[in-house]
């Protein structure tokens, strides 16, 4: 309870927090890691990662900063990339060559000019005592993406599992890496005299010289991430990232991500059904869901050429796999160019009648649009989930209910949109006659009470959605991409994001 509360103190600090205290390893055995995590995921997400790291992980301790960055350390004895490919919450991981406090560079660099305090920083940071016992995590990651994906690996590294010692014809890792890119980025005031440009261009002359490897600004071997802020100097290497998972906002904004993604899961989408949006709009809604359930198929109708196109900007930004799953078409809600009884389920963010349409419109749309949505869908089987506000719910409920036996409504779920109430509706195309009960216990045609949880939901509410999402979505997956060419040529290494600026 002590190391709970503990905990609960830390998650607004940048105090030091010992998980198990009763683990003391050899400082020489232990890497420094950190991961990056949703900005937005509040504390829910930071209980997820102490329990997963936990659970996963040796973690001898664990330091947040900031809103979306957690270091902790872990021993390379113990050491193997699998376990961290378990974790749902980070967005990024990172093997920690420096990490620093500013205050502490500030008398290296305080009296120099721009160029030459860039110099002293780049000295500083090439001669760092963390390079070798983080390019040997960096070989262990390697190892093991180079083993899941068939490629023999002939350079022991410390990676249990991985077979890497098998000595032999593949990659030698030891000799890797051979090419680097360095992506540098300064903010606050402590550095305001240094460039984010720089810090790059000199930080590599000087890792060049010092490790004699080339620079590469694509098709690198390793990307070497350098952070300097008002708190901290970190130098990291990238190792895993989630490729598709944007709990961020997306680019051009429409529904609530949080509230999207949560009708997603309502609908309990198993792989290779059909996923309708009938009025995507931005395509918030089809994307959440895509990304947490990606063997499904979906696809999105709008009836605004501009909207479409949001759509397709928002989804431009996934990663290809996920792109491939999703289609978007022109299409009115209310008559779709599809057949009948095709689809598994639907989700659909009516319009209000504030920013689209009129209430006086919604008289007619919502009763077309049910009767549609229940065309296409599978009978028995086919789902509907649907968000309007406290308004226009009494349209939604008579629509649902004006043809007796079409429809089984199981939950009318409240909640705040901004400023708004709104609800979630919640029902199943029924295959039962006309006032029957589908599950024994409620009649067809008559509403479920409001209430204000979802049937997956805890009693913590939509403070606990994050870390539910966090356990819905893809697993992480190696920065580094290793080819079987790379035992004559350079290996090809995928670009990795920048994490955010270091901050309070």
């Amino acid at each position: 309870r002590g190391r709970d509360a503990a905990w609960r103190t830390a998650l607004y600090s940048s105090e030091i927090l010992a998980m198990d205290e009763g683990q003391q390893e050899s400082p020489e055995l232990l890497q420094e890691f950190f991961l990056t995590t949703p900005g937005s995921g509040g504390g829910d997400i930071h209980r997820l990662i102490k329990d997963e790291l936990r659970q996963h992980l040796m973690v001898v301790s664990l330091e947040r900063f900031g809103q979306a960055r957690v270091f902790f350390r872990a021993s390379l004895e113990q050491l193997h990339p699998s376990a961290f490919q378990e974790l749902h919450a980070p967005e990024k991981l990172y093997a920690v060559v420096l990490r620093q406090r500013t205050s502490e560079l500030i008398p290296l660099v305080r009296d120099l000019p721009g160029m030459q305090a860039e110099e002293a920083l780049a000295a500083h940071i090439a001669d760092a005592p963390g390079w070798s016992r983080a390019l040997a995590t960096w070989r262990t990651f390697a190892a093991a993406s180079a083993s899941a994906t068939g490629i023999a690996v002939g350079s022991a590294v410390h990676c249990e599992g991985c077979h890497a010692g098998d000595v032999g014809s593949g990659i030698d890792l030891e000799g890797l890496p051979q090419s680097f890119r360095v992506s540098g980025k300064r903010s606050g005031r402590a550095m305001a005299h240094l460039g984010s440009n720089g810090i790059s261009e000199i930080t590599g002359e000087a890792i060049a010289e010092k490790r004699g490897w080339q620079v590469a600004l694509r098709g690198f071997d390793v990307e070497v991430v350098v952070h300097v802020n008002d708190e901290l100097l970190i130098v990291a290497l990238p190792l895993l990232e989630r490729t598709s998972a944007r709990q961020s906002n997306f680019g051009l904004t429409g529904l609530s991500q949080p509230v999207a993604w949560a009708m997603a899961k309502s609908a309990s989408i198993e792989r290779g059904e059909l996923v309708l949006d009938p009025m995507c709009g931005s395509g918030i809604i089809l994307l959440e869901a895509a990304q947490c359930w990606p063997g499904a198929r979906y696809l999105g109708f709008d009836s605004d050429d501009s909207q479409l196109q949001r759509s397709a900007q928002n989804l431009a930004l996934l990663s290809g796999r996920t792109r491939s799953c999703v289609g978007l078409a022109r299409g009115d809600g209310s008559r779709l160019p599809l057949p009948d009884a095709c689809a598994d389920v639907v989700l659909c963010d009516l319009p209000f009648g504030k920013q689209f349409g009129s209430l006086e419109e919604n008289e007619t749309l919502y009763p077309a649009a049910v009767n549609e949505f229940r065309r296409v869908l599978k009978t028995g089987v086919g789902r509907v989930v649907i968000l309007t506000n406290q308004v226009n719910a009494p349209r939604l409920a008579a629509a649902l209910l004006a043809e007796p036996g079409a429809w089984e409504v199981t939950c009318r779920r409240r909640l705040t949109l901004g400023f708004m109430e709104a609800v979630i509706f919640l029902a199943t195309a029924t295959a039962t006659p006309q006032g029957a009960a589908s599950n024994g216990q409620r009649e067809l045609g008559v509403l479920p009470p409001e209430t204000v949880r979802l049937p997956w939901e805890d009693g913590r509410g939509r403070a606990k959605w994050s870390s539910f999402k966090a356990l819905d979505r893809q697993p992480l997956q190696p920065v580094m991409s290793i080819r079987p060419q790379a035992a004559v040529a350079q290996p090809t290494a995928v670009q990795a994001a920048e994490p955010e600026a270091a901050s309070s």
